[in-house]
């Protein structure tokens, strides 16, 4: 079980909505201090539940201030996670405090982080001007899963990405159709390491990360023949978002898994 716990990558950029996040994990972290407590496990998901729904009303109201062409889609998203959450509480009656528990991790830890990293990062772009963008697109240490291969290429990665950006005194075009068909390359051969890596120490979950790899580099591919049609400014924030979204997302929860199971089996 992997623990509950706010991390600073998890910061969207929002001051209000990573403080409303974060006392999401904080209350879910409970769970582990009271795990022999059913009263106490039960008032703790009666008050995740309010918080949750709490949150997600600032959280529309601010997606509607600013006009967010994708609030339905994410409106839904938060009702999906609602009604997981509540199925959870009609549950309990049914369910051991253990079972209770399991239940609440694999949310918090899948639907929320994910969430977080995904979808409630999409609307922070949205919000945020082309040099704010530009500025904040940066390699973190806290991105480091701290299984050097990996960290490496991931390293590489965003430095191929950075170096697209950097067109200074180039052919523009010319350097843009390079650096992007380098990046879509060497992501490739990485996934192709990460993939012997995770064979290596037997991951359960190799076919469903596989599949991840695909619907990234598939992504990165439709990018790619996007290219002639950008103008810019539109190629530098979907750049940065893909990295920002798709690949650092990625590191953060799913490539985060595999590391943690190395450890497990230790």
């Amino acid at each position: 079980m992997i623990a509950i716990k706010w991390e600073k990558s998890y910061t969207i950029g929002h001051e209000k909505i990573d403080a409303e996040h974060k006392k999401l994990f904080e209350i879910g972290a409970k769970l582990l201090k009271y795990k022999n407590d059913s009263r106490k496990i039960i008032e703790i998901i009666k008050e995740l539940a309010e918080y949750t729904q709490f949150h997600f009303n600032n959280e529309e109201k601010f997606m509607k201030s600013i006009g967010y062409d994708e609030f339905e889609y994410h409106q839904s998203l938060h009702k999906d996670i609602v009604k997981t959450l509540n199925a959870t509480i009609k549950e309990m009656a049914k369910l051991s405090i253990e079972e209770i528990i399991t239940k609440l991790y694999t949310l918090i830890n899948k639907s929320i982080v994910q969430h977080i990293l995904i979808e409630d990062k999409k609307f922070h772009h949205k919000i945020k001007s082309r040099e704010e963008l530009k500025s904040s697109f940066k390699w973190h240490s806290d991105y480091r899963l701290f299984e050097d291969s990996i960290d490496k290429e991931h390293k590489v990665l965003f430095d191929i990405a950075l170096k697209a950006l950097d067109y200074n005194n180039t052919d523009i075009n010319t350097h843009i159709k390079i650096t992007i068909k380098e990046l879509y390359e060497y992501m490739k051969t990485h996934f192709e390491h990460e993939e012997q890596f995770m064979e290596k120490i037997g991951y359960p979950e190799l076919n469903e990360h596989k599949k991840i790899h695909q619907e990234i580099i598939k992504g990165l591919h439709l990018f790619l023949k996007e290219l002639p049609k950008l103008d810019i400014v539109d190629f530098e924030r979907k750049l940065i978002e893909y990295i920002d979204i798709w690949l650092i997302g990625h590191i953060l929860y799913e490539d985060r898994k595999i590391v943690n199971f190395k450890k497990s089996t230790k």
